[in-house]
C-alpha cells in the first residue's frame, strides 16, 4: 500500500467530513449570491462559517488526533480475552512477536485458533513471530524463567499453528504466516490492525503475565516495536514454519538417488535424529549400512543413519519427549535415526 493510500485511509473520516461541510458551505454561498437582503446575508455569514469550519478541522483535528494516538493506556497483565476478540474483529493485519504465547495454553487455544481463521478467512494477514525452540536464546530464556521448558513450550505453539495451516483452505492458509527467530528476545507485541499490546522480557515473569502498554502502532513505542519485527521477521536466520517442521531428504545407494521426501525431525546437543518411518522400505530393502542421506538445509551434505541407542534409556526419552512435543505423541515405538556426517561414521549401525 503507498503512503498516499495509508494517509488517505487514515484521515478517512476528516476527509470525509471536511468535504461535507466544504459542499454544504459551498452550496449556502452560490444560493446566497442569487438570494435578495438579509437572506443573502445570512447566507454569506452562515456559508463562509461552514467553509472556516472545514478548513479548521483539517487543521487543527489531525493534530488532536495524533495526541490521542500518542496516549498509551498500561494494564497490569495481557488480558487475553480482550485479545481474543480484537483479532477475531482485525480487518488489516494481525502481529504476533512472542518467545511462546499463552493464547495457545488450553484455556484459550481453541477460541484463539477460531479467531486467527475467522481473521485470514476475512482476508487479514496474520504473522506469528516465536522465538526458535533450537537456539541458545531459548535455553537462555528458560534459566531466566527458573527453567521453565521453553522450548518444549514453544513447540507445542507451533504444533498447534501447524496443524492449523494444514487444515486450511491452501488460498486461505497463504494469510496465515509462522517463523521462528534466532535472536534474544526483547519485545512482546501483539497487534490487531492499528493497535497493540506491547511488553518487555522481565527476568524471572512471563512477558504475558508482566504489565502491558496499550498503544496506537502510529505512536512513537508503536513504530518502533515494528521495525524490529520486521528486522526479526526478515533476518536471514529466520526459518518459516515449514523449514522448521520438516526435514528434505534424498536417499542414497552409492552415488543414486533412490527417492526424495520430507521427515520429521528434531535436533539435541548439536545432533540430528529424524524419524525413519518414511524410509523403512529403502531400509528394509538395501539395509542401512549402504545407505546414505543427502540433507537440504543442513551444513554436512551427506549422512549416515546410525538408529537411537536403545540402551540409554535417558537420551532415547529426551529425543521421544522433543518429537512429542514438536509432532505430537506416538514416537516411542517409531525408528528413530540419528544422523552421523560420512566423514565421521566411524561406528557401526546400532541395532
Amino acid at each position: 500500500m503507498s503512503s498516499l493510500a495509508r494517509f488517505l485511509r487514515s484521515r478517512r473520516r476528516q476527509i470525509t467530513l471536511a468535504v461535507l461541510l466544504g459542499v454544504a458551505g459551498t452550496i449556502l454561498l452560490v444560493a446566497g449570491h442569487w438570494a435578495p437582503g438579509y437572506a443573502q446575508e445570512i447566507m454569506v455569514n452562515l456559508g463562509a462559517s461552514l467553509v472556516m469550519v472545514a478548513l479548521s478541522f483539517v487543521v487543527f483535528d489531525p493534530i488532536f488526533e495524533d495526541m490521542r494516538r500518542n496516549a498509551v493506556e498500561e494494564h497490569r497483565t495481557l488480558n487475553h480475552d480482550q485479545l481474543v476478540t480484537n483479532i477475531a474483529a482485525a480487518r488489516v493485519e494481525v502481529d504476533i512477536l512472542e518467545t511462546w504465547t499463552g493464547l495457545l495454553e488450553d484455556r484459550y487455544r481453541d477460541r484463539f485458533l477460531d479467531a486467527v481463521t475467522t481473521a485470514v478467512r476475512a482476508g487479514v494477514e496474520v504473522r506469528v513471530l516465536l522465538l526458535d525452540p533450537e537456539s541458545s536464546a531459548a535455553e537462555q530464556r528458560a534459566e531466566e524463567l527458573h527453567h521453565t521448558q521453553v522450548p518444549l513450550l514453544i513447540m507445542d505453539n507451533l504444533r498447534h499453528l501447524y496443524t492449523l495451516r494444514r487444515r486450511l483452505d491452501p488460498l486461505v492458509a497463504r494469510q496465515l504466516q509462522v517463523r521462528v527467530y534466532d535472536a534474544s528476545p526483547s519485545i512482546q507485541l501483539y497487534r490487531w490492525d492499528d493497535k497493540s499490546f506491547i511488553s518487555f522480557f522481565p527476568v524471572g515473569v512471563r512477558a504475558y503475565d508482566a504489565r502491558q502498554i496499550e498503544a496506537f502502532m502510529s505512536s512513537p513505542l508503536g513504530e518502533f516495536v515494528s521495525s524490529r519485527f520486521e528486522e526479526l521477521w526478515g533476518d536471514s536466520t529466520t526459518r518459516t514454519l515449514e523449514e522448521f517442521m520438516s526435514l528434505s531428504l534424498t536417499i542414497r545407494l552409492g552415488t543414486a538417488d533412490l527417492a526424495t521426501s520430507h521427515a520429521h525431525f528434531v535436533r539435541l546437543d548439536g545432533d540430528c535424529f529424524v524419524d525413519g518411518s518414511s524410509l523403512l522400505d529403502h531400509l528394509t530393502d538395501h539395509g542401512a549400512r549402504r545407505l546414505s542421506l543427502a540433507v537440504g538445509g543442513l551444513r554436512d551434505a551427506i549422512f549416515d543413519m546410525v538408529r537411537l541407542d536403545q540402551h540409554d534409556q535417558s537420551r532415547r526419552a529426551t529425543v521421544v519427549a522433543l518429537f512429542d512435543a514438536k509432532y505430537g505423541s506416538g514416537h516411542d515405538h517409531r525408528v528413530i535415526l540419528r544422523l552421523v556426517p560420512r566423514a565421521d561414521a566411524g561406528q557401526p549401525l546400532a541395532h
